[in-house]
């Protein structure tokens, strides 16, 4: 009869050239390179960007991924937060080692477009005296972008008016600035 002691050495001595084996032939598979297999599609990528998106309207999203954000308040994702933030701090820094000015060419000549606008908007206004308003400026902020200033309150888009008539004589100066109408 066989020992015990003998069939434990022959399983330990199988078990240990199985492993070489598997080691052997996972070598050769890999290309002699280790790790991976050759043909192996690149890991996903895990990090995220951040994107400024100008949408056709001329309006301005936040993209995190794949996520759209219209404001900062939107972004209820603390780690899409971090990456926004940290990607406007980076913008800061870059704006502060730099001077950005635009070429000759593209620099506008005369009125701005909101100064343009605001002359038609006072033009209707004075054509329509029976409308309340009298305090309705647009303005070009600092940010080069228009605001719509109605008394005190400050509004950036024709949308965010909460009168209606107003918001229609806002779109009325639009239209006349968009159709040619002569700027002063």
């Amino acid at each position: 009869m066989v020992s015990l002691e003998l069939v434990y050495y022959f399983a330990g001595g199988a078990l240990i050239v199985g492993l070489l084996f598997g080691i052997v032939l996972g070598f050769a598979l890999s290309g002699g390179r280790g790790g991976k297999p050759a043909g192996a599609p690149p890991p996903p990528r895990t990090e995220t960007g951040v994107a400024m998106i100008r949408e056709p309207d001329g309006t301005w999203r936040i993209e995190v991924g794949k996520q759209r954000y219209r404001h900062l308040r939107e972004i209820h994702d603390h780690r899409a937060a971090l990456l926004v933030l940290e990607a406007m701090q980076a913008l800061q820094a870059m704006l502060r080692e730099s001077t950005p000015t635009l070429p000759a060419e593209s620099r506008l000549q005369g009125p701005a477009p909101a100064e343009q606008l605001d002359r038609i908007l006072q033009e209707l206004l004075r054509e329509h005296p029976e409308l309340p308003y009298r305090a309705v400026r647009l303005e070009t902020l600092p940010d080069g972008t228009m605001g719509i200033l109605i008394g005190t309150q400050r509004y950036q888009r024709v949308e965010d008016v909460p009168d209606p008539e107003l918001r229609a004589l806002l779109q009325e100066a639009i239209q006349r600035w968009l159709q040619g109408s002569p700027r002063p």
